[in-house]
């Protein structure tokens, strides 16, 4: 028997069971401590088990004969140490799980930070003309089939309504207008500069909400969301392959990720990406940038009265989640330190004559 206070050593004893108590025995005391109030540990070192007093619980008596537990009296002890040792193990268990859960979450939050770099990596090395071919080529196929209208006229007008916009967005790519015959109001980029405006956005946009729309599009192509969606595309196994030792791979990536490019709009992350670039594009030309909140706003009733579904490939209709888009933009505003003195647009009518 000992107590863990200073100045208390072990006290050597018997330890038996005797009418319904454990009873601690020795030379110099006697301890007897009922059923009712009797806690029964297992100790850290193996094969030892401590009993102590409900009453006072800092006396302890222990022993490491566990013989005493089959004495038919002490069936009660069995069922609570075999309780405590399931209780142990459950959260063992649960703390080995939670250990796993958090190691994978922190290894798959590496793997993703390590193949975003490496995508970068390999955007920064695809060369101009392979993103020059890919556009033009695309530009050619929709010429091919019709679907875009041949109106230098409202060509010149659009291009010169952006102007201004054009002035801020970094140098580097020469932007090219188009106009797609289509009763959905949209617009989408393509690599090297090429932006296709549908004839309905024309008709539905005021001039602002059109120049907010061609800052987000001009922002897909600056941030090379295009190349970066092909390569990530490739799952981390091929971009690992690739990053180390192989252009034609990356060549033969790219060329075969053309035709995904535009079968698949882009992701969640692209797009609130190129709402905050065109947005700060619109900032840095003087130009009030709720026009961008304005198109999504009619983006929005126009798909909540189910016009937009299925007409499009995906990568040619309204953005999703506009509302949170909507709301993130709502909250820029709300940041922004002028709210007036914005320059104003050339007064143009893009409407279909």
């Amino acid at each position: 028997m000992f107590h863990p206070g200073p100045g208390h050593e072990v006290v050597e004893g018997r330890v038996f069971v005797d009418r319904g108590a454990l009873t601690f025995q020795s030379k110099a005391a006697t301890l007897n401590i009922p059923f009712k109030q009797l806690i029964v540990e297992l100790g850290d070192e193996e094969g030892r088990i401590y009993f102590k007093d409900k009453q006072f619980p800092n006396l302890r008596i222990f022993t490491e004969d566990v013989s005493i537990l089959q004495d038919r009296r002490f069936l009660f002890v069995r069922e609570q140490l075999e309780r405590s040792l399931t209780r142990q193990e459950i959260v063992r268990r649960l703390r080995i799980t939670a250990y796993a859960v958090v190691s994978c979450m922190l290894l798959g939050w590496l793997c993703v930070c390590a193949t975003g770099v490496m995508v970068r990596s390999l955007v920064a090395q695809v060369p101009p003309e392979w993103e020059q071919k890919m556009g033009d080529t695309k530009i050619a196929e929709l010429k091919g089939e019709g679907v875009l209208v041949d109106d230098s006229n409202r060509i010149a007008k659009l291009t010169a309504l952006v102007a201004p916009l054009m002035q801020v967005v970094p140098k580097g790519t020469q932007f090219k207008f188009h106009i797609m015959k289509t009763e959905v109001p949209n617009a989408f980029a393509l690599p090297a500069g090429h932006i296709v405006v549908t004839s309905a956005l024309l008709d539905l946009a005021d001039n602002d909400e059109l120049v907010g729309v061609i800052a987000h599009e001009s922002a897909h192509i600056t941030q090379k969301h295009h190349a970066r969606k092909i390569i990530s595309s490739a799952g981390p196994l091929l971009i690992f392959g690739i990053f180390l030792h192989s252009r034609s791979g990356l060549l033969d990536l790219f060329s075969r990720g053309s035709e995904f490019m535009l079968t698949q709009g882009f992701s969640q992350e692209y797009e609130s990406e190129a709402d905050e670039v065109g947005w700060k594009y619109l900032v840095a030309a003087n130009i009030d940038p709720r026009g961008m909140m304005g198109i999504f706003r009619k983006f929005k009733t126009y798909e909540e009265k189910g016009k937009g579904a299925g007409v499009l490939p995906q990568a040619f209709q309204s953005h999703p989640a506009l509302d949170k888009r909507i709301a993130r933009l709502e909250a820029e505003w709300k940041k922004l330190p002028r709210k007036s003195g914005f320059a104003e647009l050339a007064a143009v009518d893009l409407r279909q004559p």
